[in-house]
């Protein structure tokens, strides 16, 4: 049997339950700005609701570069969505209180972009140089390279234009939004960087140079002019300098008996499309108790291009 107290207080709240207006019972909860559509943020009338939902949210964008195969198509869906959120709130009442509590921090972003555009533009400058004695990875990877800081030039840029329409008296912006400008122009089109990287690298290669030999031996010599034409048959060897003055011998670290050792030497070629190389090429032997084995020739570092005029005569 239910208590009498208990009846009386389950009765009370079936009838504020049955009061409550039924709508009030269906409607959805409020969702952030930034969780979903940039439409959302248009859902609350309320000016402090909607400019606080904003602005927890709103600031200059960052793009994270991965692929140049890829990156086009996610910067332009990154800075639709980026822009339609800017639209949304600002086409719905603001509350210009909020706005100016947040303006410091937003003045902060802004003077912050200065060192990003610097960088961008620095970095986007040098892609190709390198000094003489650096890998160089594919022209397609230094485009890459390249195509990247403009790409985060571009985002960031947006966000500029961006705080303008919310802050449109923030003198801070015009500045930086015009060195953004500048170092976008400097960039250029996807042909532009391609001709600047192009002549980044065409100067590197200009000081690529053959390193003298450091010793002779005639019989090592040969044997790695031998050891290098059986591994790479198709180029022309030109040049072949010792970068050994005598073998490395590697010892047992405990007992201190040799394991092995290397001698090794600069190779430069010419290929068949005329294009001259320096290559490495290195003899391996291992020791066998009463001396060394006849050893193996293995290639050491990637090939390197060298104009063939700045060849040794």
């Amino acid at each position: 049997m239910m208590h009498r107290g208990t009846l009386t207080l389950a009765l009370t709240l079936a009838a504020v339950l049955a009061a409550a207006p039924a709508a009030a019972q269906r409607a959805p909860r409020e969702g952030r700005a930034g969780a979903g559509p940039a439409s959302a943020q248009a859902d609350s009338p309320n000016p402090v609701k909607r400019t606080w939902d904003f602005t927890k949210r709103f600031g200059i964008p960052r793009f994270d570069p991965q692929d140049c195969t890829s990156d086009p198509a996610r910067l332009a869906a990154m800075l639709e969505d980026y822009n339609a959120r800017v639209d949304a709130f600002l086409a719905g009442p603001t509350d210009p209180k909020k706005l100016g509590l947040e303006r410091k921090n937003y003045v902060k972003q802004v003077l912050g972009t200065a060192r990003d555009i610097a960088a961008w533009r620095e970095t986007f400058e040098a892609t190709g140089q390198r000094s003489p004695d650096s890998d160089v990875p594919p022209l397609a990877a230094d485009i890459c390279r390249a195509q990247m800081q403009r790409h985060q030039l571009l985002a960031l840029r947006d966000g500029l234009r961006a705080m303008a329409r919310v802050y449109p008296d923030m003198a801070e912006i015009a500045p930086q939004l015009a060195e953004a400008d500048a170092a976008l122009a400097q960039m250029g089109d996807d042909a532009a960087i391609r001709r600047k990287v192009e002549a980044n690298r065409a100067a590197a290669l200009a000081q690529v140079r053959m390193k003298p030999p450091v010793a002779r031996n005639p019989a090592l010599e040969k044997g790695l002019h031998d050891g290098f034409a059986r591994l790479v048959p198709d180029e022309t060897i030109l040049r072949l300098h010792l970068y050994s003055s005598d073998w490395y011998v590697h010892r047992n670290a405990i007992t201190s008996v040799p394991e092995y050792r290397q001698i090794g030497a600069w190779v430069a070629t010419r290929r068949s499309d005329g294009t001259c190389w320096i290559s490495g090429i290195d003899l391996w032997q291992n020791y066998t108790g009463g001396g060394f084995d006849a050893g193996e020739y293995k290639l050491g570092r990637a090939p390197q291009q060298i104009l063939c005029e700045n060849l040794p005569g």
